[in-house]
């Protein structure tokens, strides 16, 4: 288990660093301001304040730009699982784009596949959730496979897949630590964000009567919560979970990265 816990090490600390934090702590901002917006304008549509095709507008932009997002994504990760590759070694972001861009046809299609198979292995009854869980776990490598060792896309499936029978345990402990890690991390970052929720619905809810009828909620409650969310002292509470979300992204490519390079014995 030496290798689980200098894994997760070497992945916590190669999270600490600006330059790999940022392009995460970009993309964020812009999925959670545009979840605002798209939640703003849901909200205008229940109270009246904007008309059925304005919304369905903002509908038909939100959703294209949240699968650029997801695409973009992919990119990024490569990149950060590249840099992960050089952990001892002070490599340059740019590189690293490059070698995700080399590989990105690679990694978009076994994204698909992996999609695809999780998904089907997720539909049984009763069991979907144990096998969708298993079949993550067999495709933990999925992506260092492709970056660190070219591998194509059926390929690192393989190369996945027997990496995790190897090492059933160790990918386990690997996952549940760094979900455990990742959730007090994020529940610390959301701690300020919360605070401003509930200072603001406490205002918002003073002096309403236990029993609530839809009149109150779309005349009322709905606008100030819409309220609340526009308010521009919300965007630095934003700013600090963003910061704490890209921090546990790159401590999870990190540490996938890490752990398949110190178990399969290879070092930069």
């Amino acid at each position: 288990m030496g290798h689980v816990t200098k894994s997760v090490s070497e992945g916590f600390w190669f999270a600490v660093s600006i330059k790999r934090i940022i392009p995460y702590l970009i993309i964020y901002l812009i999925i959670i301001f545009s979840l605002i917006n798209f939640v703003r304008n849901f909200m205008s549509l229940v109270t009246g304040g904007i008309d059925p095709f304005r919304f369905l507008l903002s509908l038909g932009i939100f959703i294209p730009l949240m699968i650029i997002i997801g695409l973009l994504n992919l990119w990024i990760n490569g990149a950060i699982i590249d840099q992960a590759r050089y952990f001892r070694r002070d490599r340059s972001l740019f590189k690293s784009f490059e070698v995700s861009t080399s590989r990105y046809l690679t990694i978009l299609a076994t994204a698909i596949l992996s999609g695809i198979i999780t998904a089907i292995a997720s539909s049984p009854s009763y069991i979907g959730s144990l096998l969708s869980f298993v079949v993550s776990l067999m495709f933990f490598y999925l992506y260092p496979a492709i970056i660190i060792d070219k591998k194509g896309c059926l390929d690192s499936f393989k190369r996945s897949i027997n990496a995790f029978i190897k090492f059933p345990l160790e990918t386990f402990v690997t996952w549940l630590l760094v979900v455990i890690i990742s959730f007090i991390i994020l529940g610390i970052f959301l701690l300020p964000l919360i605070f401003y929720f509930a200072v603001g619905f406490m205002g918002t809810f003073q002096g309403i009567k236990p029993t609530v009828d839809r009149t109150l909620i779309v005349t009322k409650i709905i606008p100030e919560i819409g309220s609340i969310i526009q308010s521009p002292y919300i965007i630095p509470y934003i700013i600090i979970f963003a910061i704490g979300l890209a921090f546990c992204l790159v401590f999870l490519q990190g540490t996938q990265a890490r752990l398949y390079m110190n178990l399969g014995k290879r070092e930069v």
